[in-house]
């Protein structure tokens, strides 16, 4: 069995069978918070692969889309694509929303390159929900 099934296992018992049976209101309540806490470890766990291949994925288009945008970028912003390109993390993309940001929110290169960026944002969060509904 795998980790995330034996955590959601681990999870349904706590909920259904250990919780319901402790007398006292506060060990009660926090079998039942563990048993939260470990369906949620689960849903991340049974998610992360797709999550990871999606998000390298994602990162990958937009480094494509952005190499030509950001060509003749200024050095910070061509710098902060040097890194979320290396990182490969949505996370990483962070520093180069800011270096746009610092360029000037005027430019229509700084305009297009957010454009690029904000799905990118969107797929990441949806993702993150997946994982918390």
């Amino acid at each position: 069995m795998d980790s995330s099934r034996l955590l959601a296992r681990l999870s349904d018992t706590l909920r259904h069978e250990i919780a319901p049976a402790v007398g006292e209101e506060y060990p009660r309540t926090q079998a039942f918070m563990a048993s939260v806490i470990l369906e949620r470890v689960s849903r991340e766990l049974a998610l992360e692969s797709a999550h990871r291949e999606a998000e390298e994925g994602d990162m990958a288009e937009l480094v494509t889309a952005l190499g030509p945008l950001l060509g003749e970028a200024p050095g910070p912003v061509r710098a902060a694509m040097a890194e979320a390109e290396s990182a490969g993390t949505v996370v990483a993309l962070g520093p180069l929303v800011e270096s746009l940001h610092s360029w000037g929110g005027d430019q229509p290169t700084v305009a297009a390159a957010l454009a690029e960026i904000r799905p990118v944002l969107r797929r990441d969060v949806d993702r993150r929900m997946e994982i918390a509904r």
